[in-house]
């Protein structure tokens, strides 16, 4: 089986929020949930209003989920180009602290039968960043 996406839609309001919670509490309970961000346009000035702080936050939860993506990350941060990662644009934030740690491991995931899972809610509220 390969990766799998589910895409919660509908009209605000109509409890995709509360599913998404309801679901990565049984998951965090299982063990599986790796990392979950709840974008909420309401919390002005926390970082959960904008994608400012998105890259750092699921990096450092993926970190603590996942030794192996520890260990992946912190030589890509070893690396001369990393020293300011969290002044670089987004982009490059996401592809560093993310994109290319996971790059590292794709024997190792791809060898294992455990799933977890990556849980983003209220994407469609980051206000003008996406």
């Amino acid at each position: 089986a390969g990766n799998r996406l589910v895409w919660l839609r509908g009209s605000p309001g109509t409890g995709k929020t509360a599913v998404s919670m309801s679901i990565a509490s049984i998951l965090e309970k299982e063990g599986t949930l790796a990392a979950s961000f709840f974008w909420d346009k309401n919390q002005k000035g926390t970082g959960l209003d904008s994608l400012e702080k998105f890259p750092s936050t699921l990096a450092r939860q993926l970190a603590n989920f996942n030794g192996d993506f520890k260990v992946s990350l912190v030589k890509r941060l070893r690396q001369p180009n990393s020293e300011l990662v969290l002044s670089l644009p987004l982009e490059k934030q996401m592809r560093t602290l993310i994109l290319e740690p996971m790059n590292g491991l794709k024997g190792i995931m791809s060898a294992s039968k455990k799933r977890f899972t990556i849980i983003l809610d209220g994407l469609d509220e980051c206000g003008d960043s996406v």
